[in-house]
């Protein structure tokens, strides 16, 4: 099992991650102009396709 986790204060808007997301739990805040996690973080299946676009480095995922 997975978790991703995103850090909004470093994240650079850019949005890449939530095109690459297979399992559509990043969301982008138009307003804000920042990703964020909006579904259940735990859903992630560890495949890294959000960190190798991520190019600010705001997301990691652990293994649990």
């Amino acid at each position: 099992m997975f978790v991703v986790s995103l850090d909004e204060d470093v994240c650079n808007g850019c949005g890449l991650c939530v095109e690459s997301c297979p399992a559509r739990i990043l969301s982008f805040n138009d307003d804000e102009k920042k990703a964020f996690i909006s579904g259940d973080e735990t859903e992630c299946m560890g495949c890294e396709a959000c960190i190798t676009v991520c190019e600010s480095g705001a997301i990691t995922i652990m293994e649990i």
